[in-house]
């Protein structure tokens, strides 16, 4: 018997509904630590989880907006290891990157200048764990009725400031940007985040599945689950509901 989807996933899409709903902010009034001279604009994310070690990999570009001119790129990173990093794609050494758990920063070194108006795009390839501890990108085990066989289900908790466990951001509610995730999961999982499922491709070893863009967010809101889960579909006008 899979677990029903809906007592999961309920808590996950208020938080999207409140999000979408927000007053409209002032970006530079909006207080936070990181420099303001470069903001994210859209994400592209690819996740793969290992549940039999508890560990993922990751890969991202993020189109940027650079505002002023920079030297140095700093966004949130909080455990996870940066095994590559371009810019423009130039790729970078690995002694231009620096990453300090304690500020929970990753500093990227730029051979040149940044102009202001220039949207050079930044990539990474990073690794990550899974925890148990309901931060950034987890795992729960259950029994499955019936059976009693043992299974495992993920998901994220990234507010307030735990996207930063599941991929190298703008980890602060004024950075709002575009985010377009790719998983790859199991055959016989569903996986479900924000946004409807925009391709499903069987691939050795599992399944990728792509979800739709994001409207323009803060990194807190996404949310990603995937696991043996059930789901319900229905129509409302043009309006799809699954649960």
């Amino acid at each position: 018997m899979r677990v029903p989807l809906f007592a999961f996933l309920v808590l996950f899409l208020v938080r999207s509904l409140v999000g979408a709903v927000e007053k409209p902010f002032n970006f530079n009034e909006t207080p936070g630590r990181l420099p303001k001279e470069v903001v994210p604009t859209e994400y592209a994310i690819r996740i793969v989880p290992n549940v039999d070690n508890f560990t993922f990999a990751g890969s991202e570009t993020v189109k940027l907006n650079v505002r002023s001119p920079v030297y140095q790129l700093v966004l949130n990173a909080l455990e996870l290891k940066i095994e590559a990093a371009s810019v423009d794609g130039k790729e970078l050494p690995l002694s231009a990157i620096k990453t300090d758990n304690e500020k929970e920063l990753l500093t990227l070194t730029l051979p040149s200048e940044l102009a202001a108006g220039d949207h050079a795009p930044v990539s990474l390839r990073f690794t990550g764990k899974i925890n148990q501890q309901g931060q950034g990108l987890f795992y729960m085990r259950y029994q499955e009725q019936g059976s009693g066989a043992r299974k495992v289900m993920l998901g994220t908790q990234f507010e307030a400031t735990d996207a930063r466990r599941f991929f190298p951001c703008w980890d602060e509610p004024a950075f709002r940007a575009r985010f377009q995730l790719t998983v790859v999961v199991p055959e016989n999982w569903l996986a479900v985040s924000n946004m409807p499922i925009e391709i499903e491709r069987k691939i050795a070893g599992g399944k990728e599945v792509g979800f739709a863009p994001t409207p323009p967010m803060s990194s807190y809101l996404n949310v990603f689950v995937a696991g043996e889960l059930d789901v319900i579909e229905s129509q409302v006008g043009p309006t799809q509901i699954r649960v």
